[in-house]
């Protein structure tokens, strides 16, 4: 049950700060929703295996 709590408090964290990323990237850059998929595929593309599974 803690490797689980671990887990989702990983996931959740990850999520929060992928999120405030974006959304910096969106505010800072204004860029089209074209420009910000590629943005997001080239991002998540780069993580770890565990990292992507867990977006």
């Amino acid at each position: 049950m803690v490797d689980e709590l671990a887990d989702i408090t990983f996931n959740h964290s990850l999520q929060i700060l992928v999120e405030a990323m974006f959304e910096s990237v969106k505010e800072i850059f204004q860029p089209t929703e074209e420009q910000m998929e590629r943005f997001i595929n080239a991002f998540i593309s780069r993580l770890p295996k565990y990292m992507q599974e867990a977006i």
